[in-house]
């Protein structure tokens, strides 16, 4: 019976006091839930970014460790006397030097090896490895067909004739004279030392930790949680599949992870060397904050049940204030406002919150700074480089326009002098000097197309693709071509760049079909996870799959110019364009069967 004022006066102070408390509370910590995840996640991120710069900065320095030894005079000469005449005083002289003067510059170093043209290994620090055949690995099949400086890197961490997992690392050996590969050098460096880039987890709590997985979702770092994990334990978790399956090249989230506990991550793709990189906490201790205010909006309903009457009242109101004022701080953090401070005094544990929330976004604040920072110098670096690049292109312009000019001279004007052989060698000297000049102009092409802005319009790809047909076909009229060109295909983009696209890719398609009777060329465009995806096909001369990797690097050629002319730049300007426009490209084919390239916008 509410007929009393007490009894009234009770049920009102509730009224006005738990229902207010609880609903404040609830959005409050609702609000904070959801800034502590997206603080949690940038840190996550962070951490993930910074171990892969970490890994790649790694990966570089075992690299150029290669490329140094590939470089060795001894270490070529004594291969070259190993091959020539097999003497076992050159052997033993290069396993001397291996084992004193190259494996002793580096601790991660298991084991070096040379080898022969024919997959041999001819000389080792492992005794074990010599004699080895390494003809059928790709460590070896890969490399012996880079050019001096490059190397490559294997996706194979076990083999027999090793103790250890390790990363292979080899680069090709180059004669002396003629630059004609002899062989190559092989770096197996210890899988183990990635651990010292993983182990590192300060500031990650209790449960946090980095690791990272290959492409067969296999870990090959240390597990803070499971022992002998590396090259055993499965990691099919959702990041994992989704870089695997869908190359996403990184997420964040709240997931299951490979012990099946729930944890807050970021992941990143090291697609270089075919890893992926994750930072985990578990979701129990990232969260472990929002206890403490679980347990303030606990107490403050139960003092103000018991209160009741004026007490509760006045409670409730000095509560409120500084609940309201946290809502509204969390509100604008959330929102972007880093600078924004919680001005609250108190001692209690409302006080101690928002000391907590001023830490975090001056934490966070600082934090962006730093990115900030990093970003501007990383932007700087490059605009150094690009005019770097243009510098040293533009002054080797001047000798090859002397060397072009005066072969020129001699090629007109002094063939009474020079006989027919003479003459050859003038006119193949012009040749190289004109392919180096145009070398440089798409290279210089090349990295204008990073640098130029963009603007974005509708583009008509149909139009824009017939009319290059037909430019073609006037240009060789005895060619006779079929030409399918879906109607209608528009999208939106900057036209002069995409008009660069559509005339690497079609002019690669009547390049190689250039042997094929009959010709077809089609363009078109098909769905692939509910997005467009547009196409090129020809029935060419086709590529072998197993070197599709190299077709988008500058200066890759995957047939030679005396089949096909060509600079090499093409697919790598293409490729930046597509990029630019927030896409991607990729290409099938089959030998003397045709080719397909595919990108999206």
């Amino acid at each position: 019976m509410l007929r009393t004022i007490k009894s009234k006066l009770i049920i009102f102070a509730l009224c006005i006091s738990l229902i207010p408390i609880f609903i404040i509370t609830t959005i409050f910590y609702l609000n904070a839930r959801s800034t502590l995840k997206v603080q949690i996640l940038r840190e996550l991120t962070a951490i993930a970014e910074s171990k892969k710069i970490h890994t790649l900065s790694f990966m570089k320095e075992k690299s150029g460790r290669t490329i140094d030894f590939s470089s060795d005079g001894f270490i070529r000469d004594s291969l070259e006397a190993i091959s020539r005449n097999g003497y076992q005083s050159a052997v033993t002289n290069l396993n001397g030097h291996l084992k004193e003067n190259k494996k002793t510059l580096d601790p991660h170093i298991v084991a070096i090896a040379v080898v022969d043209t024919n997959g041999k290994v001819v000389s080792s620090t492992n005794e074990a490895m010599i004699g080895m055949d390494v003809s059928k690995h790709d460590l070896f099949v890969k490399s012996i067909r880079n050019n001096y400086g490059e190397t490559y890197v294997d996706h194979t961490y076990r083999f027999s004739f090793l103790d250890d997992d390790c990363i292979f690392v080899s680069a090709p050996l180059t004669r002396k004279h003629g630059g004609e590969n002899i062989g190559i050098i092989l770096n197996a460096y210890n899988l183990k030392s990635l651990n010292e880039i993983t182990d590192n987890r300060v500031g990650m709590g209790e449960t946090g930790e980095v690791y990272i997985v290959n492409r067969d979702m296999i870990m090959i770092t240390v597990s803070r949680f499971i022992e002998n994990v590396i090259l055993k334990q499965v990691v099919d978790t959702e990041p994992v599949r989704r870089i695997v399956e869908y190359g996403k090249g990184a997420m964040t989230g709240i997931y299951l992870d490979y012990r099946d506990v729930q944890i807050v991550g970021a992941s990143i793709d090291i697609p270089e060397y075919g890893w992926i990189l994750l930072a985990e906490v578990d979701k129990a201790e990232a969260f472990a904050p929002l206890k403490l205010l679980r347990n303030i909006a606990v107490i403050l309903c139960g003092i103000c049940s018991a209160v009741v009457i004026g007490v509760g009242i006045v409670f409730s109101l000095s509560t409120a204030r500084p609940i309201n004022r946290l809502k509204q701080a969390s509100e604008r953090i959330a929102g972007g406002n880093l600078e924004h401070k919680v001005e609250i005094t108190r001692s209690d544990e409302i006080g101690a919150l928002a000391g907590s929330f001023n830490n975090m976004t001056r934490k966070l604040a600082d934090e962006i700074t730093g990115h900030k920072r990093a970003e501007d110098e990383l932007t700087a670096t490059n605009k150094e480089l690009e005019a770097f690049c243009y510098s040293v292109s533009h002054d080797l312009r001047a000798p090859l326009r002397g060397i072009d000019g005066f072969s020129k001279i001699l090629e007109e004007e002094y063939t009474q002098e020079v006989d027919e052989k003479g003459m050859g060698y003038i006119k193949r000297i012009r040749a190289a000097s004109q392919r180096m000049g145009q070398l440089i102009t798409d290279l210089l092409n090349l990295s204008r197309i990073s640098r130029r802005e963009m603007k974005h319009e509708k583009v008509d790809l149909s139009t824009m693709i017939r009319k290059m047909a037909s430019d073609l076909q006037k240009g060789q009229p005895e060619r006779r071509a079929e030409f399918v060109i879906e109607e209608g295909i528009t999208v939106s983009g900057d036209s002069n760049l995409m008009r660069i696209v559509v005339n690497n890719l079609l002019g690669n398609a009547w390049k190689f079909t250039e042997k094929r009777t009959p010709v077809r060329i089609e363009f078109g465009i098909t769905k692939k996870d509910s997005g467009n995806v547009y196409f090129v096909r020809d029935n060419g001369a086709g590529f072998d799959m197993a070197y599709a990797d190299k077709l988008f690097g500058a200066f890759q050629r995957l047939h030679s110019v005396s089949e096909f002319e060509g600079t090499g730049i093409g697919l790598a300007t293409v490729q930046r364009i597509i990029h630019r426009h927030g896409g991607l490209i990729w290409a099938e084919g089959e030998v003397e069967k045709g080719a397909t390239f595919y990108f999206t916008l």
